[in-house]
C-alpha cells in the first residue's frame, strides 16, 4: 500500500468512529434541551426556511384566538384568511400558531397580511399549521414577496 492510499484508510476509519461516537452519543439524550430548539436550517432565513415548509403564503389576519402552550413553548394562535398561494394549497381560513423559539412574539395586527411559511400540525383541522419562519414578521410589501417567490424555488427539504 501506498502512503497515500495508508492516509486516506486511516482518514475513513476516524470518520467513521466519530459518526459512531457522535450516534452512540446521539442515542444516549434523555433529557430535553430546555431553551433551544435543534434546527438543521436558520429560520430567520426566508432562503433557509423555505425548503422545510409545506406551505407558503400571503394571510390577512382575521382574528387572535389566544395562546397555548406546545411542546414547552407559549405560541400565539391566529385566525388567518390565506390570500395567496406560493407553495402548498391551502385556501380559505386556516389557524396559524407563531412564537419565537427565545422571547416573545410582537403581535400581528389584524387586519394586515403577512407572509406566512407553514407546517401543519399532526392534526391541521383541530391545531391549524405552524408558523417556521422566526424572522421579523411584518406587514407583507414587494421587496418581502419577491424574497420568498425566489425561495420557494429551492426543492423541498425530504421529509
Amino acid at each position: 500500500m501506498t502512503k497515500k492510499t495508508m492516509a486516506l484508510a486511516a482518514g475513513a476509519v476516524a470518520a467513521g468512529a466519530l459518526a459512531l461516537g457522535g450516534w452512540s452519543g446521539y442515542q444516549q439524550w434523555t433529557e430535553p434541551l430546555e431553551g433551544h430548539v435543534l434546527r438543521g436550517y436558520d429560520a430567520t432565513s426566508p432562503a433557509s426556511t423555505a425548503p422545510h415548509t409545506e406551505n407558503v403564503f400571503t394571510g390577512r389576519v382575521v382574528a387572535f384566538e389566544g395562546q397555548r402552550n406546545i411542546e414547552g413553548w407559549t405560541q400565539d394562535i391566529y385566525r388567518v384568511e390565506v390570500a395567496s398561494v406560493l407553495r402548498g394549497n391551502l385556501r380559505g381560513t386556516v389557524r396559524v400558531t407563531y412564537g419565537l423559539d427565545e422571547g416573545s412574539t410582537a403581535p400581528l395586527k389584524e387586519g394586515s397580511t403577512y407572509v406566512f411559511a407553514t407546517n401543519a400540525w399532526a392534526d391541521a383541522a383541530k391545531d391549524g399549521h405552524a408558523q417556521l419562519y422566526q424572522g421579523e414578521m411584518k406587514p407583507v410589501d414587494e421587496a418581502q414577496l419577491n424574497v420568498w417567490k425566489r425561495t420557494i424555488t429551492i426543492p423541498e427539504a425530504p421529509r
